[in-house]
C-alpha cells in the first residue's frame, strides 16, 4: 500500500511539473475589459411606489502586454494601460443625460502565478499589478459648459483573484478574469489657485461585463 501511494504521488508530482508554464518562455498579448449596468431607485410614500433607473459607471480598458517566466509557473509582466471610465453626472433641462469622463494611460508592472487545473491545457492565474502614470478628467454640468482637467498622476492597484487561462495551442493563450479588486488613486489641478483635488476609488467584486485577452508565447 505504501509502495502504491508513493508511486500515485511520483506520477502527480511527475504529471504537474510536465503541466508547468516552462522558464524562458515568452510571451506578447493584451487584454480588453468591458463593464457596466444601471442603478435602480424606488421610493414609496403613502402606498405609492416610483422607481428610476440610470446608467451606472462604465469602463473600458486596453492593456497590452509583454511577459517573461523567470521560474517554472511564475510570469513577470510589463505593459501599457489605457482605461476610459463614463460616470453618469444627471439630466438636463430637456431630460437627456449628461456624462462625466475619465481617462488614464499607465505604465503597468505585474506577476501571475500558474497553477495547473487541466494539464497542459487549463490553468488558474492569479496576480498582482501595479501602474504609473496620468491622464485627464472631462466633467459636463448639462447646461453645454464642460470642463477638462489635467491628471498629473495617478497610481493603481488590482488584484487578479478569478484569472483563468486556457491554451488551445501550445503558443496561444486565452485568458478571462471573472472577479478582482481594484485601487485607482488620482491627483488633479482643479484650475483655481493651484488647488488639487486628490481621489481614492476602490472597487471589487464579480465583473458586470467583461474581461479577456490572448497571448502569444514564443
Amino acid at each position: 500500500m505504501k509502495k502504491f501511494l508513493l508511486s500515485a504521488a511520483l506520477i502527480a508530482a511527475t504529471a504537474f511539473s510536465l503541466s508547468a508554464q516552462e522558464k524562458g518562455d515568452f510571451t506578447v498579448g493584451g487584454m480588453i475589459g468591458v463593464q457596466g449596468g444601471s442603478n435602480s431607485v424606488s421610493v414609496t410614500y403613502q402606498n405609492q411606489t416610483q422607481s428610476e433607473s440610470t446608467p451606472a459607471s462604465t469602463s473600458l480598458s486596453f492593456s497590452p502586454q509583454f511577459s517573461w517566466f523567470v521560474i517554472d509557473n511564475l510570469e513577470l509582466s510589463a505593459g501599457l494601460e489605457y482605461s476610459m471610465q463614463k460616470d453618469y453626472a444627471g439630466t438636463n433641462t430637456n431630460d437627456k443625460n449628461y456624462f462625466d469622463f475619465l481617462h488614464l494611460a499607465m505604465f503597468t508592472v505585474g506577476a501571475n502565478y500558474y497553477v495547473p487545473i487541466v494539464k497542459d491545457k487549463f490553468f488558474y492565474t492569479p496576480g498582482v499589478q501595479f501602474g504609473f502614470g496620468g491622464g485627464s478628467y472631462n466633467s459636463d454640468n448639462g447646461a453645454g459648459i464642460k470642463t477638462k482637467l489635467k491628471i498629473p498622476f495617478a497610481f493603481g492597484f488590482s488584484a487578479d483573484l478569478g484569472k483563468f487561462e486556457f491554451k488551445p495551442l501550445d503558443f496561444l493563450g486565452i485568458s478571462f478574469n471573472i472577479l478582482d479588486f481594484n485601487v485607482v488613486y488620482t491627483s488633479r489641478n482643479t484650475g483655481v489657485n493651484e488647488v488639487k483635488t486628490h481621489s481614492t476609488s476602490f472597487t471589487a467584486g464579480f465583473n458586470y461585463g467583461m474581461s479577456a485577452g490572448v497571448k502569444y508565447y514564443f
